[in-house]
């Protein structure tokens, strides 16, 4: 069988095909074409199937990440919606929180509402906390409300009615009215997108989805669109947020799913050669141009976190846990008027580019340091198909850099890498020390097409255990695209002491839960045997506001409920995430969740022995300039293709490939693997 997914970027399309019988991996970049369409899809394919000397016919399975509805949401250039409320909640998402972006600022700048105030309609209706009806929503309210939400004509509608999450009768009223008055207007309603507690959080996380839902169905059409034209017939399965795949019919019913596909594949795709490897505690760092994301894999398994703030308004959904920042290779670096020097977190983006790209570029950027230093080679950017000017970035960094500062070109550029470094450091701890792990015994694996240049800066920095790098860092995030299950989520508001708590009551609420998830996967044609559940509870002690999430066993299983140990393990979780614990306070369960995830078919990596350990040839030697005062000296460079399991590399090096180049740190040794991954450890360590 014939595997291909693609990552769709804002320059480039990434594109991986794996033939599941030989083994053998391909991949290609195609530019990605105007924002927010599939064409390059099609080149793509034609491409990389002609490559493989295959038809587009012949793929059995296609599986697609993108950012459109991030970039619809972010550019406020989604679907006009109309949001439905409870009568006196009209300002909803107008008030949001007391939270002040900046604390002590005498003036602040709310985010923009994703609904504007005049396209809410408050309905005459309301329910009390506990799912009662207080007042019943008449017909002939229904009748008005679906009249005024006709006039303001709009192309999607969001439905948050107050304690909906205990109780949806009222929204699937209006649901089923506004289904025969507009059927042709998608409907999202807070009790299926987000049925939780909390009504701004809610509301918000609706209004969204209905914000971004016509845009990623177009974006859907077009992307089945151009899968036919190309005469490809295989299952097309989408990343979510959460590191699952999705089903077309899926993704269009909850499109807040879809918010941060982007960079979910990277982290799945670092989990699965995390388990190959047998590396369970990973720090995952992928630099491209623009910025840097970054996640930890704890044993074994990625971090989720189901609430998240993007452009400063809540979307409360389940999601990886991604720390990103604007240090990328097309950071600009500037001196302040007070003398200080800055990088970021402005970007040149990809046009003009960096100064080195010749396209018009004269801030100096990452990239243009990294010229400078010697640690890439202008000759062999992305495998000769880019030839960077040295000459222009030495310039760059020498008229807005150095002399502001009176450094030498050297210095300067020095300074510009070291800032990068130490914003990208305090970001790892940032995820990991400030939650209680010890990175020191983490692997740093690094991708994306400038990961594994710095890497070695912020493992060094860290004292981490060892840099990876697969063996296709520039395309990783669409290699993991292949690794994932199709996936369904669910929730609900389950608020009861965790002592004395009635077992009988918790089992039927969870196994109403999995018959719902069953609907779901019968729905995408998964079969029985290829269903299987996770459970698990947000747990908090008596009078806290956060919580912390524990995996559950389901009903049934061995083991299936015992207070006395859950307490236990939410001690231990609290201790480990806030450095303390009361094992005398009680414990409440607040929300039950549970996962409903489907086996899909996926390729294998082929992993050989390792051969005898063997130095190989470099290809040339030239200086650079690595750390700052160390000045330039003599460093081998080797082509990463002509690398076998058993090789060994010592630093001070670099190894070129297409899609990126990998640093080697004096004092330290890289080491192929048997997958084609290298480790690279130092000197001590090997």
């Amino acid at each position: 069988m014939l595997y291909l997914s693609a990552d769709v970027g804002g320059t480039f399309t990434d594109l991986v095909l794996i033939d599941g019988e030989s083994g053998r991996t391909m991949v290609e970049k195609v530019p990605s074409g105007a924002r927010g369409r599939a064409d390059s899809i099609a080149t793509g394919i034609q491409l990389i199937t002609k490559e493989a000397a295959c038809s587009p016919g012949d793929l059995g399975l296609f599986v697609h990440g993108f950012t459109v509805a991030t970039n619809a949401f972010l550019m406020r250039k989604g679907a006009r919606a109309a949001l439905i409320v409870t009568q006196g909640f009209r300002d909803i998402l107008e008030i949001g929180t007391q939270r002040r972006p900046q604390l002590y600022a005498l003036r602040q700048q709310k985010p923009q509402p994703i609904v504007a105030r005049s396209h809410v309609v408050e309905a005459n209706e309301r329910l009390d906390a506990f799912g009662r009806v207080v007042t019943a929503l008449e017909d002939a309210e229904i009748a008005r409300v679906v009249a005024a939400v006709a006039a303001l004509e709009p192309e999607a509608i969001a439905i948050c009615l107050n304690f909906s999450f205990v109780n949806d009768r009222h929204e699937r009223l209006l649901q089923a009215a506004l289904e025969k008055a507009l059927p042709q207007v998608p409907r999202y309603l807070s009790s299926t997108v987000n049925p939780q507690i909390e009504e701004y959080p809610r509301a918000n996380t609706t209004a969204l989805a209905a914000h971004v839902g016509p845009i990623v169905d177009r974006y859907l059409t077009d992307v089945e669109a151009q899968l036919a034209a190309a005469g490809a017939r295989c299952a097309l399965r989408l990343m979510r947020s959460d590191g699952g795949v999705s089903t077309p019919r899926a993704a269009r019913a909850n499109p807040a799913h879809m918010m941060l596909s982007g960079p979910a594949g990277g982290v799945i795709a670092a989990r699965a050669l995390g388990q190959r490897l047998n590396r369970d505690d990973v720090v995952t760092f992928d630099m491209g141009g623009t910025s840097a994301d970054f996640a930890v894999i704890a044993g074994g398994e990625p971090r989720t976190v189901h609430e998240r703030a993007i452009a400063g308004q809540p979307l409360r959904l389940p999601s990886l846990d991604i720390e990103t920042i604007s240090a990328g290779g097309g950071s600009i670096a500037w001196v302040d008027r007070a003398g200080a020097l800055k990088v970021g977190p402005d970007s040149a983006g990809a046009v003009p580019g960096p100064a080195c790209y010749g396209q018009g570029g004269e801030a100096p950027t990452i990239t243009d340091a990294a010229v400078v230093l010697g640690l890439l080679d202008p000759n062999r950017y992305l495998g000769g198909r880019v030839r960077l000017d040295a000459k222009l970035a030495a310039k760059a960094i020498r008229e807005q850099v150095a002399e502001p500062l009176k450094l030498t070109l050297a210095e300067a550029a020095a300074g510009v890498v070291a800032i990068a470094n130490a914003q990208m450091t305090q970001a790892i701890r940032t995820i990991s020390v400030e939650r209680g792990l010890d990175v020191r015994r983490f692997s740093l694996l690094a991708f994306g097409g400038a990961g594994p240049l710095f890497a070695p800066y912020l493992a060094a920095a860290l004292e981490m255990a060892e840099v990876l790098v697969p063996l296709h860092p520039g395309v990783f995030c669409a290699e993991g695209l292949l690794m994932s299950d199709i996936r369904h989520a669910t929730q609900i508001v389950h608020r009861r002491e965790l002592a004395g708590l009635d077992v009988a009551e918790l089992a039927g609420r969870v196994t109403a839960l999995r018959a719902q998830l069953e609907r779901e996967l019968i729905s995408d044609g998964i079969a029985p045997a290829l269903r299987y559940f996770r459970l698990t509870g947000d747990f908090r002690y008596v009078g806290q506001f956060h919580e912390l999430e524990l995996n559950l066993p389901m009903p049934g299983e061995s083991g299936w409920w015992d207070s006395a140990h859950i307490a236990e393990r939410f001690h231990a979780a609290h201790l480990t995430a806030h450095g303390h614990s009361d094992s005398d306070n009680p414990i409440d369960l607040v929300n039950l969740r549970l996962a409903g995830l489907g086996r899909i078919e996926r390729p294998t990596v082929t992993v050989t022995a390792g051969d005898a350990p063997y130095e190989p040839r470099p290809i040339e030697q030239r200086p650079a300039y690595l750390t700052r005062g160390s000045g330039f000296v003599a460093c081998n460079h080797y082509d990463r293709a002509a690398l076998f399991p058993g090789a060994r590399i010592r630093g001070p090096a670099l190894i070129h490939q297409l899609d990126s180049t990998v640093l080697v740190m004096a004092g330290h040794s890289a080491w192929a693997l048997g997958d084609g991954t290298l480790a690279i450890v130092a000197e001590e360590r090997a």
